[in-house]
């Protein structure tokens, strides 16, 4: 028991230093910490803030590029963006996605936009998903070394609607989790 306790006292100590490791990761949560993934809908027009985070990789991020889908039920009627920002083109529900960049390195978990949504239904199970940014072809970031090359970026999560929420799979969650314990 005393050796779970200290293992226990060990983690919490080291959950303060957070790196993703060579691996960008990108998801959709409903609170300020990332932590909440998932919805619950009870009624038609109760509102809610999503939040696009980033766990960027050893490399950093400069820039990201992606785009939301949503089922159409679900409205974005409002969009703030990071106040870090130097420039965003498009925005995560246009057709075309969003390329979004800021002025300095982003080397720790960075919220890109907060999106108020405005479901016109309630209890229907759906997913906001992340998805390739059309003119890019990808989902990417550009990291922090010189010339700010492309790279790509995981999925850790989709915003679950009325469901629970899924993470990335098996290789990519468990790379996030041993991340996020690495100094």
């Amino acid at each position: 028991m005393k050796k779970v306790i200290l293992l226990v006292a060990a983690i919490a100590l080291m959950a303060g230093s957070v790196n993703a490791g060579p691996t960008a990761y990108i998801g959709l949560y409903t609170d300020a910490n990332h932590s909440i993934c998932s919805q619950i809908i009870p009624a038609p027009y109760a509102g809610f803030t999503t939040w696009i985070w980033v766990l960027p990789s050893d490399n950093g991020m400069m820039c990201a590029e992606f785009k939301l889908v949503a089922p159409a039920w679900l409205l974005s009627i409002g969009t703030t963006v990071n106040p870090a920002h130097s420039v965003a083109l498009g925005a995560p529900y246009d057709a075309t996605g969003v390329s979004i960049c800021f002025s300095s390195c982003q080397t720790e978990w960075t919220w890109l936009y907060q999106l108020s949504q405005l479901p016109t239904v309630a209890g229907v199970p759906d997913f906001v998903t992340i998805v390739e940014r059309p003119d890019a072809g990808a989902y990417q970031l550009a990291n922090c070394l010189p010339k700010y090359p492309l790279e790509p970026v995981v999925i850790l999560n989709y915003l679950a609607l009325n469901q629970d929420c899924e993470t990335a799979n098996e290789d990519a969650s468990w790379g996030a989790i041993k991340g996020m314990y690495n100094e």
